[in-house]
């Protein structure tokens, strides 16, 4: 009984756990779902593991009521563990998936019974006869604007059953429910005239299951405001310390050692943006630009934008910044379009692999192109033998120096497109059923009457003036035309594309650049806080520094409004919750770092002074132009309140871990340089709970966040766990920081340089999960497969070369403090 109920056998089982989980993920890179699924996640050697678990977990929780623990949170926290593992072996053993296909007109009373990992017509085991019978009627697929991404599909089907007859639609994230099956939009034929959906029976499995999930949810909101709980009793502990008072870097309370301060200073400096100083081309004007980019313009992806997010978009791929030699992005797109023959001999296009120069010859250099000596004297574009060749390799096979080249050919169509007028679609077509926009480029002979006659014309025009512009200064004329193409879309465009206060709202997001210079406001305030402790240290008698103290701890407080400014801005203008990217996710882990180094204000001034340079970095990376910021529309399956829930709650963890993280370091450092730890024990325990605390808050944000996860998967695609990468690597994630919280139950282990190297080891799942899934696994979360920025090789790089500093540092001061 002993063994069954020891911390030890508890954090053994959790760790074998992560460990077989993190295998599978990979198996699954390598072989396939299949594969995993055989080998891992369905082997009763798995779910003798969970077993196990679950045992261990009641036989703690036993041993924990004999001994008449108070620590409620923590047993209400573990038994929801146990009722979700049961429900999930309810639902393993009892419930009923299948797929229905079906043509429009056609009716069925049956399912195809499909094994989980495996595509319909993989497996033709059995079908399984449904007590109702469904028609599909019509099946719609509907598109954004102007463009081939679809904003939603839908089935009209009619069910049959033991109460009548009745008309219901299936669409992603809307459910139909039918004698206790559930009917979920899961594809639909390529002639959109069939659909797939998705039937679940689990009546039994999901209600437990979402029991667990309530159970969770008290156990977390317990462990987090309960008095009796562990968090509770380190916010006491840490008042006791600190006072309860809001306290500036002065005096004995904020002695920590300048060795303490120093550590951080040489890692968080930010490096300076260097620019070449070629002059600027004799082009548009800018206050011309800027109400040229007021104009509207439908991209790619149906989205209705200002010319000034288009054209800074279209340079970005260009040239991979948001200015060229001083010049806006309209200023360039309208360069280009208006002064082809000039602009092709610009160094506008970025090369991204030098190694491409040897298959253009000597005449290039450096990272940047002109559009001219991509060709030969005879106008024979220099690359078209090699990406010949290129083409008819297959992806996975293509070298990287390949993959570069192709991007290369990307951004020269992008260029010559721009030439030829194809690329701005700034005239819309009235009471098109698709609204699509066309470009002056393009076949206009869709629209007639005067339309067809301003359509052909206006644009010609405009160049034609802006060209004389150019010369002799006066704009008035190429303004007038710019009016009146304005005054064309309001009065062409359908009404429901355009909405003048978020247009306004992104011209100005565009013009303020809110998060570019929240990062560099973090980064000083960050550095100056820490350079104030030092002095606070050194002179803590010295009234100055109170003074000053005063000042630096409002400032974060004002760089975090305008951050929050930003994201909110940034929800007005996309209509969404800011953060379904890459890039607007990492702006709101930001966020959350700055969040939580504001929570700890009145009680540590240093974990405020680390956090903040913390979301300075974040942002600083962010901005370095290799994620992209565009605003784009979601696809159907994002379409969900649950996707705002799901994706802050979980996200904001990491800002926290982040925290934890910074904390770890500095402790290490200073259990390294300073070798008498008397006059800094009071700080180092600060750090220690503050650590612990953020740690806390993490992993309840991460745990709620990935079963909120769990209900949104269960609402879109009828089960609410699947063993998807991103939902494995979350898992682990949770394993790695509750071993990290609960390895100081093992008395050998309870030591602050312990808890403090597996702090910072531990980020290394966060970035797993966070990057790696999305970047180089395969999954329902990946982002294409597509490379990585070069910013998350930066963060990455980083991090391995902090974790190799610590690793050195602890190694040649074996014999630390503990």
């Amino acid at each position: 009984m002993k063994i069954i109920s020891s911390f030890v056998t508890t954090l053994s089982l959790l760790l074998a756990y992560a460990l077989l989980l993190a295998v599978a993920t990979f198996i699954e890179k390598q072989y396939g779902s299949v594969t995993a699924r055989e080998l891992i996640y369905n082997n009763y050697g798995f779910y003798l593991l969970q077993l196990l678990m679950a045992v261990n977990f009641i036989a703690v929780a036993t041993k924990l009521l004999r001994q008449k623990s108070k620590k409620i949170g923590m047993l209400i926290f573990h038994f929801a563990f146990i009722v979700i593992l049961i429900g999930a072996w309810v639902t393993a053993t009892f419930s009923t998936e299948g797929v229905i296909h079906l043509r429009e007109g056609e009716t069925t009373s049956t399912m195809l019974i499909v094994k989980p990992g495996m595509q319909p017509g993989m497996d033709q085991s059995q079908t399984f006869a449904l007590p109702f019978q469904i028609t599909l009627n019509d099946f719609k697929l509907l598109r954004y604007p102007g463009s081939q991404s679809p904003s939603a599909y839908e089935s009209h089907v009619l069910i049959s059953g033991a109460e009548g007859k009745r008309t219901e639609t299936v669409s992603m994230n809307k459910v139909v429910q039918e004698a206790g099956y559930r009917l979920y939009q899961s594809s639909f034929d390529k002639d959109e005239q069939g659909t797939v959906l998705t039937v679940n029976h689990d009546v039994a499995g999901s209600t437990i299951t979402y029991t667990g999930y309530f159970i969770l949810l008290v156990g977390i909101l317990w462990v987090l405001l309960g008095r009796s709980s562990r968090f509770a009793m380190l916010n006491r502990q840490l008042k006791a310390l600190t006072g309860n008072r809001l306290k500036t870097p002065t005096g004995n309370r904020l002695k920590t050692g300048a060795g303490m301060l120093l550590i951080l200073l040489a890692v968080n400096s930010a490096p300076a943006h260097s620019q070449t100083n070629t002059p600027p081309l004799v082009t548009v004007n800018e206050a011309h630009a800027r109400q040229c980019g007021k104009l509207l313009v439908q991209c790619a992806s149906g989205r209705i934008e200002p010319m000034d997010t288009y054209a800074t978009k279209l340079l970005r791929k260009l040239y991979r910044d948001d200015t060229y030699n001083g010049l806006s992005g309209t200023q360039v797109i309208l360069g280009i379009v208006a002064n082809p023959e000039q602009w092709q001999h610009e160094p506008v296009i970025r090369i991204g692999n030098e190694e491409i120069h040897t298959l253009l010859g000597d005449a290039t250099k450096g990272k940047y192109l002109s559009f001219g000596a991509l060709f030969d004297d005879e106008g024979h574009y220099k690359l078209a033998t090699p990406l010949q060749t290129l083409y008819e390799k297959p992806p996975r096979q293509r070298t990287k120096l390949e993959k570069d080249l192709l991007k290369l050919d990307e951004r020269v169509n992008i260029f010559y497109a721009l030439q030829q007028g194809e690329m701005l679609n700034i005239l819309p077509l009235k009471d098109d059923p698709n609204h699509k926009w066309y470009t002056p480029g393009e076949d206009l002979s869709a629209f007639s009457g005067r339309d067809s006659l301003f359509a052909s014309k206006i644009f010609s025009w405009y160049m034609q003036e802006l060209v004389e512009a150019e010369h002799t200064g006066n704009y008035a004329p190429a303004q007038e035309v710019v009016d009146m193409l304005h005054t064309y879309q309001r009065a062409q465009a359908h009404q429901s594309l355009i909405n003048e206060g978020r247009i306004e709202a992104e011209l100005w997001y565009n013009r303020l650049n809110l998060f570019a210079h929240a990062s560099k406001a973090y980064l000083m305030v960050g550095v100056a806080l820490l350079l104030l402790l030092i002095f606070s240290t050194l002179y803590p008698d010295h009234r100055r520094w109170k003074w000053f103290g005063r000042v630096f701890i409002c400032l974060p407080v004002l760089v975090f409004a305008v951050h929050t400014a930003g994201i909110g801005l940034r929800w007005y203008i996309s209509g969404q919750a800011p953060w379904s990217n890459a890039y607007e996710s990492m702006i709101y882990v930001a966020w959350a770092a700055a969040l939580g180094g504001l929570l700890f204000i009145r009680r540590s001034p240093l974990t405020l002074s680390l956090a903040t340079i913390l979301a300075g970095v974040i942002l600083f990376v962010t901005n370095l132009n290799s994620m992209d910021p565009e605003i784009t529309p979601l696809v159907p399956v994002l379409q969900s309140y649950w996707l705002m829930i799901h994706v802050a709650v979980i996200t904001a963890s990491y800002g926290f871990f982040g925290i934890s993280f910074l904390i770890g370091i500095l402790t290490i450092g200073t259990l390294a340089v300073n070798k008498s730890t008397s006059l800094m024990k009071q700080k180092l325990q600060e750090l220690r709970i503050i650590n612990e605390m953020c740690i806390t808050i993490g992993l309840c944000l991460l745990t709620a966040g990935t079963f909120i996860g769990a209900i949104w998967a269960n609402e879109s695609w009828g089960r609410y766990w699947g063993w998807d990468p991103k939902e494995t690597w979350a898992l682990i994630t949770m394993i790695v920081y509750a071993l990290v919280l609960h390895v100081r139950l093992i008395p050998r282990f309870n030591t602050m340089l312990t808890f403090s190297i597996l702090s910072v080891y531990a980020l290394s799942a966060v970035l797993m999960t966070y990057f790696g899934v999305n970047y180089y696994l395969a999954g329902l979360h990946s982002y294409g497969s597509t490379e990585a920025p070069v910013a998350v090789h930066l963060l990455i790089g980083l991090y391995l070369l902090i974790t190799l500093v610590v690793a050195r540092v602890v190694y040649r001061n074996r014999r630390l403090p503990q």
